[in-house]
Parts: C-alpha cells; sequence; structure tokens
C-alpha cells in the first residue's frame, strides 16, 4: 500500500512540473518569440528562461532519482516538492520580465531543496545517498548566500532590468555551479548519474576530478 501511496504523490509532482514547464513553453512563444519587440530582447529573454528552464529540470530530475531510492515515509517531502514546483514557475515568469528578482526565486529553491535533503537524511540515515544529501545544503546555502547578495546589489545599484551581457554572466555562474555539485558528488552508473553538466561528459569529469584529487587539501575534502 506504501508504495501505491508513493506511487501516486510522485505522479503528481510530476503532472506538476509538466504543468510548471508547459506554462513556462507558452509564455515563452507568446510573450517573447512572437511578439514584434527588439531581437536583443529576444535573445536576452530566451537565454534567461532557458537558463533557468535547465536549472529546474536538473534539480526535478536529481530530486526524483533520490526519491525513487528513498520513498516517501511521510508528506512532509512531497508538499516540500510542491513549494519548490511553485518557486520554480515564478523563477521562469521573472526571467520572462528580464528580471532580476528571479534570482529571488532561484534562492528559494536552493533553501526549500536544502530542507528537503535534511529531511531525506532524516528520514533515511543509513541511505547509500547519504554523501550526496550531506553535500547539497552546505553547497545550497553558500549559493543561496551569493545569489541574495547578488540580487540586492544590482537591484539597488542597477535597477530591476538584466541586459544581455549580464545574462551570459548569470548563465555561466549557474554552469559553474553545477559543475562544482557534480564533482563534490560521485554519481551511479548509467541514466542514474542524471543530466550531468551540459557541454560536459561524465568521463571528462572523472578525469578533472582525479586532477582536483592531486591536491591534499581537496583530497581530504573527498
Amino acid at each position: 500500500m506504501d508504495e501505491k501511496v508513493n506511487d501516486a504523490l510522485l505522479a503528481f509532482v510530476d503532472f506538476l512540473y509538466a504543468v510548471v514547464f508547459g506554462l513556462i513553453v507558452a509564455k515563452l512563444f507568446d510573450d517573447i518569440l512572437l511578439e514584434p519587440i527588439l531581437l536583443t530582447v529576444k535573445v536576452k529573454s530566451s537565454l534567461l528562461v532557458l537558463g533557468t528552464f535547465y536549472f529546474l529540470l536538473w534539480d526535478w530530475l536529481h530530486g526524483r532519482l533520490l526519491t525513487l531510492r528513498n520513498p516517501f515515509p511521510s508528506y512532509r517531502r512531497f508538499f516540500i516538492e510542491i513549494i519548490i514546483a511553485g518557486c520554480g514557475y515564478g523563477a521562469a515568469a521573472r526571467a520572462l520580465e528580464g528580471k532580476v528578482s528571479f534570482l529571488f526565486y532561484i534562492a528559494l529553491i536552493l533553501i526549500v531543496g536544502s530542507i528537503w535533503a535534511v529531511a531525506t537524511m532524516r528520514e533515511y540515515p543509513r541511505t547509500e545517498d547519504r554523501r550526496q544529501l550531506a553535500v547539497i545544503p552546505r553547497l545550497q546555502l553558500v549559493v543561496m548566500v551569493i545569489v541574495i547578495a547578488f540580487w540586492l546589489l544590482w537591484e539597488r545599484l542597477v535597477g530591476p532590468e538584466v541586459g544581455l551581457p549580464m545574462t551570459a554572466t548569470l548563465i555561466a555562474i549557474g554552469w559553474v555551479a553545477v559543475l562544482i555539485y557534480e564533482l563534490a558528488i560521485r554519481r551511479q552508473a548509467g541514466i542514474q548519474a542524471g543530466p550531468g553538466v551540459p557541454f560536459v561528459s561524465f568521463q571528462a569529469l572523472e578525469q578533472f576530478r582525479a586532477i582536483l584529487k592531486r591536491f591534499p587539501l581537496i583530497r581530504r575534502s573527498w
């Protein structure tokens, strides 16, 4: 019976994410790509939305893989995932508008995701995914502080809008954050490893990790 309940809860969360992703794509076409606006605005908004979309997809896939190996013993993580999906839509909606406030919703996802990871460790203290779950709150809280600081400084010094150069910079920073996360965690083989880092193979990640382990400080932390 517990397995059937878990399947139903996961199906609902997956449906909710499908709705969020569908709304993001629909708004991208209706509000940006099909509108008679400047090409630079279309490029900026499209890149910002695609970057946000990939982050949401990457986060959802890793969360789903962890949940499949560590099913819900209660409804706590189920409701946390619903909150994350709502924050994801808020981030994408602000990104479509080219507003730097989309970082506020990204920070919320990082905070709530950290709570989700801690809850999973408490529910499964001997899980094989404990290393990954332990890395999530440490890394995400650091990134969250950086994201909030950047958002507040940009709003105060520049304004609410994000230009094309800063959009490219934010995407590059996000790529580096995903790279650091993937380097810090030794994934399972095959499709269970998740989507990984864009444009970087898992073999290249292993080679880079081996190089980093030559440094004593990094080797001790791993």
